[in-house]
């Protein structure tokens, strides 16, 4: 999901970097005219100066918020001035007032690219202020591009180099910016984490301003866990200083938090109040995202107090402004609620439209969410890694410096000790090139099983996501039709009938699922027992004996009576149930199936015919690939989940056997299964 808005739609809640702490971002600007003023008037002053490049460099990113055509200007001149004075210092901190100059502007392509030229600079070691600052601006733009995982890498970055230099504005900066970007992104426990690091560093800067941001965002966290009270302890603190601070941005944030309070509180009318109140801070603000959260909360208030009139209103002007950015989530909830609406209003139809809406959302960014959830693991995994092996490396650098002076000495002494340490450096050399090959076979390993859970997962998300939970989702709706509408009845009979087939597909879906994950456990066994392969087929036959019907299909069983098969019984049943539904689901009308069974040296081969659809080579090459997902529509559209024939493939193996398929386009499929037949 793409969209582009300015970055104060989702900057505000980010702590931003201060020049002077112990100073609003207004006074701030005041202060450094007034140094300049001071400077220009002393008689060392010249504009060729280092100093009043740092003043003006200075300046202009204090005007990041309120004048961004005057910090172009002044960023400009800084960069004119540095390079004709060769000063490397002033050019970069010019190069991250640009990126500060485009984040702030909406330009989040362009502040990248100044970002990534200033850390291209070799010379940039030597101001690691400078460093953090542009990691920060890149956690921030990455985050408004909702490339989450480079967000949290550059975040990190910034974190661990503010430790390493013992800078604590920076470290708590950094701890602020991740636990408010785990909070925006619903991981309150992770955010909790971050927060709380903040939160002790807090005490340290003694920075009313940032210590006010913090608290708003605490209270955002435990609204959503539930902790009312500490939420509005907080807010009271914080909107009691950007009242008195005039920072409109956080100010609105905080009254609009306070709103939610009250909302997830049932004080419907407090609610309203308060979201009106934010909303006329916002003013004329740009801010689509905070003005878009505001009109829904004021619907979701009017609308529980039934004053549907107004809660129509303000649901369509939040689904505008969602629209106008394509947020998945705000929109799912702005559906949500018009299908609530559209039902007091008794307009069946329409309310049907939204629910599905609803449902598709919902769906989605449940997906989205675990994919992201599994994408930031897998950065703070590689990010971990990455800072070990950078510890190893100085490490191993540090031992190296040792030996060498080591050696020194050494040669002071005898040509023979020089001998000694220089065979006791092979040696150490060795074990430690053994310890990383044996730390790359592990890293490898984890990584096939990292693999392999993200392709079990992504298949089980889409099975429950889109196979399980419509039947039982229109379930519902169904009932609520019956229970509550006069008409219920008559839309309940028409859909009923579908209804059943569709729950008789989940249960065998779900049979399925059961049956894959119990064999996905690692100790799982099986019962060999001698199986009376003409009963148990039969038993099958009669179990699909609708279906078959239905699609008036023929069955020519031609399995010997006194042929045995040496397997597990319930996966015997679970192998030949997938792949006679298969037959039965690709199989036209009027078909034909048949099984045989026959004798082939130890092994018993059990051979489905049918006369469907069939299947191209490069559908057959795809057929058992674990990296694959088949999921066809059989010829009356019953559904498939892909699961069955690569459950009934495990299954085989397990049991000492084999699978084999022909198949042609229109000519049908033909699957052999070869099972040992019984020692005794």
């Amino acid at each position: 999901m793409q969209y582009k808005i300015t970055v104060k739609h989702i900057f505000f809640l980010f702590a931003v970097v201060c020049i002077n702490t112990t100073i609003a971002q207004v006074d701030s600007i005041q202060y450094y005219k007034e140094k300049i003023k001071t400077f220009s008037q002393s008689s060392t002053y010249s504009e060729n100066s280092t100093t009043y490049i740092d003043l003006i460099n200075n300046l202009s990113y204090q005007l990041r918020y309120s004048g961004l055509d005057t910090m172009n200007i002044i960023t400009e001149r800084a960069m004119e001035l540095s390079k004709l004075l060769k000063y490397k210092k002033g050019e970069l901190e010019a190069l991250t007032n640009f990126s500060a100059f485009y984040l702030y502007r909406g330009g989040t392509e362009n502040s990248i690219k100044y970002c990534q030229k200033v850390l291209s600079d070799n010379e940039l070691i030597d101001y690691p202020r400078l460093e953090m600052k542009v990691y920060n601006h890149l956690g921030q733009a990455y985050y408004i591009k909702q490339e989450y995982p480079l967000s949290y890498t550059y975040f990190l970055q910034g974190l661990a180099l503010g430790e390493k230099h013992k800078n604590k504005f920076y470290v708590f900066l950094m701890n602020m910016n991740l636990g408010t970007m785990f909070n925006l992104l619903e991981d309150y426990d992770e955010a909790k984490l971050f927060y709380t690091s903040a939160f002790e560093l807090s005490k340290k800067t003694k920075d009313a301003n940032m210590d006010a941001m913090l608290s708003s965002n605490l209270a955002f966290l435990h609204i959503q866990t539930g902790d009312f009270d500490k939420a509005k302890n907080y807010l009271n603190k914080s909107i009691v200083h950007f009242e008195y601070s005039k920072n409109k941005e956080w100010l609105a944030f905080s009254l609009s938090t306070l709103a939610q309070l009250y909302l997830k509180s049932k004080k419907y009318n407090e609610a309203i109040i308060n979201y009106q109140k934010a909303l006329s801070v916002h003013g004329s603000d740009n801010d689509i995202k905070g003005r878009a959260d505001i009109y829904y909360g004021l619907a979701k208030s009017y609308y529980e107090i039934q004053d549907i009139t107004k809660a129509e209103e303000y649901i369509n002007e939040s689904l505008s402004l969602y629209s106008s950015f394509n947020l998945n989530t705000g929109l799912e909830k702005c559906y949500r609620i018009l299908y609530q609406i559209k039902k007091e209003q008794n307009q069946i139809s329409k309310s049907l439209e939204y629910l599905e809406l609803t449902e598709k959302l919902a769906n989605d960014i449940f997906i989205e969410k675990n994919k992201r959830n599994l994408n930031m693991l897998n950065t703070k995994l590689n990010f971990e890694k990455e800072k070990d092996d950078l510890k190893a490396k100085n490490e191993l650098a540090i031992d190296q410096q040792r030996k060498y002076v080591k050696w020194s000495l050494a040669a002071l002494l005898t040509s023979f000790i020089i001998v000694l340490i220089i065979l006791n450096s092979v040696k150490r050399e060795k074990l430690l090139n053994k310890k990383l090959e044996n730390q790359a076979i592990v890293l490898k390993d984890n990584q096939k099983t990292l693999s392999k859970i993200n392709q079990n997962q992504d298949r089980l998300f889409s099975i429950v996501g889109h196979d399980l939970r419509g039947p039982i989702i229109s379930l519902k709706e169904l009932l609520d039709l019956y229970i509550e509408d006069p008409e219920g009845k008559k839309y309940f009979e028409k859909f009923a009938p579908q209804l059943r087939d569709d729950l008789e597909q989940v249960q065998f879906t779900m049979d399925n699922l059961l049956h894959w994950g119990k064999n996905q456990m690692k100790g799982s066994s099986i019962k060999l027992e001698r199986i009376s392969v003409s009963n148990e087929i039969e038993n099958i036959l009669h179990f699909f004996n609708k279906e078959i019907k239905k699609k008036y299909i023929k069955i020519d069983n031609q399995i010997i009576n006194n042929h045995y098969a040496f397997a597990d019984l319930d996966q015997f049943n679970v192998i030949f149930r997938n792949l006679i539904s298969n037959a039965i689901k690709f199989t036209p009308n009027e078909g034909k199936i048949t099984l045989t069974s026959k004798i082939k040296n130890a092994n018993l081969l059990i051979e489905i015919y049918d006369t469907g659809v069939g299947m191209s080579e490069l559908t057959l090459s795809k057929l058992f690939k674990d990296t694959e997902h088949i999921s066809t529509s059989g010829t009356n559209l019953e559904k498939g989940t892909g699961l069955g024939l690569r459950l009934a493939k495990e299954m085989i193996v397990k049991n000492n056997g084999e699978i084999f398929v022909q198949s042609k386009i229109n000519e049908g499929s033909h699957f052999i299964v070869e099972l040992p037949l019984p020692t005794i």
